[in-house]
């Protein structure tokens, strides 16, 4: 599971396609990728870490040109994301297609503290209409570890193939390999370690995102490795071997990494890995990886001046209507804030609020994480009296709702609506304001830090710990 944000390239281009083709092909943060085709239709599904519906599905005929058909996970019955912290939740899908029905592989870590110090339990979910977005209900597997992938042999053996570590102390990460019952995710045979990888057998190597393929008679195993100074400290890169059966043993290709972008950090594509494949009915083959796109010379994972997700949440609960007001999306507050690690009133703008006090607070937010966002927002004062003031921009610290930086500025009306914007460039966002029809007054303010996931950018309505009656109407949300 290389984690980091990403955009999905394609890594081998048909001759008919490569005057169409135009990488990335689903941009933004999108990581992770894992690549399907079922006759003419194929379909690419992400990770999502902390956000809420889990796991999205993109549909394309074409190869070219995608739509986002649904989530795999979009039920509080599949998952349940309260107290996830930053870049834990929903970890490197696997989608899979055999006999009619769509398996749909995935991990969702909760938290990184000492108490949970191995690995969480995968699972998967299924359905028979990838279209109609209903998913069943998960089985879990019965094992620790995440990337699990799922493969079928020509004999009806089912295996599942997961990243793990040998145990807790050592944390030596490799491939590990079990068949399963789908019907309960039980294990059919004990664990086997199938592979170390191709870097050194330290806790430094992380060999993952394990996919396994039957072509032409000959088994082939595919990672992601990574996270090693072996590739002038970048990662990631993929590698593939081949064997006499879905456990190996493996015959290292000469050739590898397969991709690997990082020999020249002068590229403008970095970090290519975590890679899936597909045969066309052509018999030619394409495949899926997730890449950054280093802005200026800056590698540390962000995702700046992209287009990005539009909806951030741990929330399960319906906190939005586009009928209580005709014409706006309104906002229905609840205590939690961008950054609480439970549900903030929160989606992925012309607004028009009423604070009723200091405490309520509607806004947009430039939004990595629960200790990395940067917010603007319309508030009200302590007494209550109507006035209306802009707050922000601040950010939080990695001790959450801890106030590092803030400035108000009075509103001049109560009532005129109020514009609020974000501006990226290459390596910093700038956040302004601007009330009824008068010019807008930027404020910047750079988001600049390791990040694992990229940036969303959100709307949101927040009572800062206390229930708010308060609803916040958006007019419009416009992003070029």
């Amino acid at each position: 599971m290389k984690s980091i944000f990403a955009v999905v390239v394609a890594l081998v281009a048909l001759q008919d396609f490569a005057s169409a083709l135009i990488n990335p092909i689903i941009p933004g943060w999108n990581p992770d990728p894992t690549f399907i085709r079922v006759g003419p239709n194929y379909f690419i599904a992400t990770s999502t870490f902390e956000t809420w519906p889990g796991v999205p599905i993109y549909h394309s005929t074409d190869l070219v040109n995608w739509d986002l058909i649904g989530h795999g996970l979009n039920r509080p019955s599949q998952l349940a994301l309260f107290g996830t912290p930053f870049a834990g939740g929903v970890w490197a899908p696997a989608l899979r297609y055999h006999d009619g029905v769509y398996y749909l592989t995935t991990t969702a870590r909760y938290v990184y503290t000492s108490e949970f110090r191995l690995f969480p339990r995968s699972f998967y979910v299924t359905t028979t209409d990838i279209f109609s977005n209903e998913w069943s209900d998960p089985i879990y597997f019965d094992f620790l570890g995440y990337d699990s992938d799922l493969f079928w042999d020509t004999n009806g053996d089912v295996y599942c193939t997961w990243a793990g570590i040998n145990n807790a102390a050592d944390k030596i990460y490799g491939i590990y390999q079990s068949k399963v019952d789908l019907a309960t995710g039980d294990s059919l045979t004990p664990a086997q370690l199938i592979f170390n990888g191709t870097l050194p057998n330290n806790s430094t190597a992380r060999p993952e995102g394990p996919h396994v393929y039957l072509i032409n008679g000959t088994y082939y195993l595919m990672i992601a490795e990574g996270e090693t100074l072996k590739w002038h400290g970048r990662s990631s890169s993929n590698d593939i071997q081949r064997g006499p059966s879905p456990s190996g043993p493996w015959e290292n290709n000469p050739n590898n990494p397969i991709l690997f972008n990082g020999a020249n950090l002068s590229l403008p594509v970095q970090d290519t890995g975590h890679s899936d494949l597909v045969e066309l009915e052509d018999g030619t083959w394409w495949g899926s990886a997730l890449a950054v796109r280093p802005q200026e010379g800056n590698f540390s994972h962000q995702q700046l001046v992209l287009t990005i997700v539009l909806l951030y949440a741990h929330s399960v609960q319906t906190f939005h209507s586009l009928t209580a007001r005709p014409g706006y999306l309104r906002i229905k507050g609840n205590a939690y804030a961008p950054g609480d690690r439970d549900s903030p009133a929160c989606s992925c703008g012309n607004k028009r609020f009423r604070p009723t006090s200091n405490l309520t607070e509607a806004g947009v937010s430039v939004l990595v994480g629960d200790n990395m966002h940067n917010d603007i927002a319309v508030t009200g004062d302590f007494a209550g009296s109507g006035k209306r003031y802009i707050v922000g921009p601040w950010a939080l610290t990695t001790t959450n709702n801890t106030i590092t930086e803030v400035s108000y500025a009075e509103l001049g009306t109560e009532d005129e609506p109020v514009t609020l914007t974000i501006i990226g460039n290459s390596t910093e966002y700038t956040l302004g304001y601007a009330e009824g029809n008068s010019p807008s007054l930027p404020s910047s303010r750079s988001i600049a830090n390791f990040f694992f996931t990229g940036a969303s950018f959100a709307i949101y309505n927040t009572g800062t710990g206390m229930p708010t009656l308060a609803p916040a109407d958006f007019k419009y949300w416009k992003q070029d």
